[in-house]
Order: structure tokens, then C-alpha cells, then sequence
């Protein structure tokens, strides 16, 4: 007889509490990490106004002070708990749903796109409206209650579904391969993908499912990022945007700003596994129910 699976709408609940948790905690990269992604780097063309995380530490500090830094931080919480919400419940679904019906186990393959699923998923129902208006709001340097009434004037609401392909593409690989580190990661150390692990464990696991999804994922993250900025009507779409930046700016302009996305993603990832599995036993306590 298979193990008992886990229960997706206690993933799910877990998930929104662990989104929110991440999101406080490193807003200021995501803040750098965008600017720096927005920024076009074409030959013979201005400067950008800084190039680093110390650079642009100092600059945006200096220039605009330090709160500013939660620039767009706003709405991305606002959409945090049922972004993160959605991921972990979509991904328990998805592995419940593809588990060997006698084992009850999930082979690394399968891993892969179940959290591939749960990014689709995740970009679709609530990261693209997020992502768009977060990028716009920093570009733009406006708050949430002057920026939403700018952006639904000026674009309408089909405006905030720009860079959908491209959003697709990113948190599709994201969580494919953040839950597949994760799943080999509990193999490696147990011999089971699905084990429970000392909290600890768990969180150095999520450090590593975040630096393996920056490494992979980089390029779809600048391309999704110039299709959601104020610049995205340079770009015919998404294959486009791919075509300018290579033929303009070279293949390292892909990872722009990779440097500022793993100073937030990997401590990041390490935050939200590891309040997931504390609020997930949390919330098994309290209702009551058996965990898997």
C-alpha cells in the first residue's frame, strides 16, 4: 500500500503563508534586480546609472532613500500569499496526481514537471498581472494607488498580462527545477523523494533549489522583464526580444542582474521551504489531519 499523500490545500494554505515571509525579507534585491534587468546596455548608448548591488545600494539610497528600495513591494505582497499559494498547492496536485499508484513515488522526471505545471500555473493565475505592474511601478517610480490608475488609463487590463509567454517560460523553469533540486535533494540525503527532513536540512535544500533555478533560468528572466517595462514596445514579442538582445547587446546581457536575483532568490528559497514545511506541520496540527 502507497504512502499517504499530502494534503494539497494544507500545501497550498502553507504556501501563502510562506510567500508572504519570503517577500518582506528580500524585497531589496528584487528591487536592484529589476533595475538592473531594465537597463539597456547597446553600444554607444548612456551609461547606466549603476551596474551593481553595492553600486546600487549606494546610488538608490542617495538618490531616492532608503525606502525607497520597497518600491513595488505593495502589490507583489498583495499577490505573494496566493502567488506562493497556488505554486506549492498546483505542485502537490501535480505530484499526487502523477505518483506511482503502488509506490506512491514520483521519479525525478515526473518531479520536473509537476513543478513545471505549478509554474504555468502560478504565471498565469497571478505572476504575470504581479510581475507586470511591480516592474512598471519601479520604472515609473510611482507607488500602487497613483500607479494601478496609470497603468489600467494608459494599457488597460490587458495591459498587465504583457510578457505572458515569456512569464511562462521563466516560472515554468523555476519551479520545475527548484521542486526537482528539492525532490533529489530529500533522494540524496534519505533515498526518498517525498521524506521529511530536519528543518535545517530543508532550508539549506531551498538555498540550493534557488541557486540552481538562477542558473537556469537567468535569460527567460530578462526577457521577461524588458516585455513587462515601460520599453516593451521595442519588442515585436517574446522571440523578439530574445532576437534584439542577442544581436544587440550580446549573450551575458542575459544575465543581467543575475547576481541581484540570486542575492534575493537563493536566501529567498531557503526562507519560503522552509516556513512552508514549519507552517505545513503547523496547520497538520491544527486541523488535525495526518501527514504524509
Amino acid at each position: 500500500m502507497p504512502p499517504a499523500q499530502k494534503k494539497t490545500w494544507i500545501a497550498l494554505s502553507a504556501g501563502g503563508v510562506g510567500g508572504a515571509i519570503e517577500c518582506c525579507c528580500t524585497w531589496p534585491m528584487e528591487y536592484l534586480k529589476t533595475q538592473l534587468q531594465s537597463f539597456r546596455t547597446v553600444k554607444g548608448g548612456p551609461p547606466p546609472p549603476f551596474t551593481g548591488i553595492a553600486s546600487g545600494l549606494r546610488y538608490t539610497i542617495q538618490q531616492k532613500g532608503f525606502f525607497s528600495l520597497y518600491t513595488g513591494l505593495t502589490p507583489v505582497l498583495i499577490f505573494s500569499a496566493p502567488k506562493a499559494g497556488v505554486r506549492f498547492g498546483a505542485n502537490q496536485f501535480f505530484r499526487n496526481q502523477l505518483a506511482d499508484k503502488n509506490t506512491g513515488k514520483v521519479s525525478m522526471g515526473l518531479s520536473f514537471l509537476a513543478g513545471l505545471c505549478a509554474g504555468i500555473c502560478e504565471a498565469t493565475l497571478v505572476v504575470t498581472p504581479q510581475e507586470t505592474i511591480k516592474t512598471k511601478l519601479i520604472n515609473l517610480n510611482m507607488g500602487l494607488r497613483q500607479g494601478i490608475p496609470h497603468l489600467l488609463k494608459t494599457e488597460g487590463v490587458a495591459g498587465l498580462y504583457a510578457g505572458l509567454g515569456a512569464t511562462c517560460l521563466k516560472q515554468g523553469g523555476n519551479q520545475g527545477s527548484r521542486f526537482l533540486f528539492m525532490a533529489q535533494w530529500r533522494q540524496f540525503l534519505t533515498g526518498e523523494a517525498d521524506a521529511k527532513l530536519p528543518k535545517h536540512l530543508t532550508f539549506i535544500g531551498g538555498l540550493g533549489a534557488g541557486l540552481f533555478s538562477v542558473a537556469t533560468t537567468s535569460p527567460f528572466d530578462v526577457v521577461k522583464t524588458r516585455m513587462q517595462s515601460t520599453d516593451a514596445k521595442l519588442y515585436e514579442s517574446t522571440l523578439d526580444c530574445f532576437g534584439q538582445i542577442l544581436r544587440k547587446e550580446g549573450p551575458l546581457a542575459f544575465f543581467n542582474g543575475a547576481l541581484a536575483r540570486a542575492a534575493r532568490v537563493v536566501p529567498g528559497q531557503g526562507i519560503i521551504f522552509l516556513s512552508v514545511d514549519v507552517v505545513y506541520d503547523v496547520i497538520v496540527g491544527l486541523a488535525g489531519e495526518a501527514a504524509a
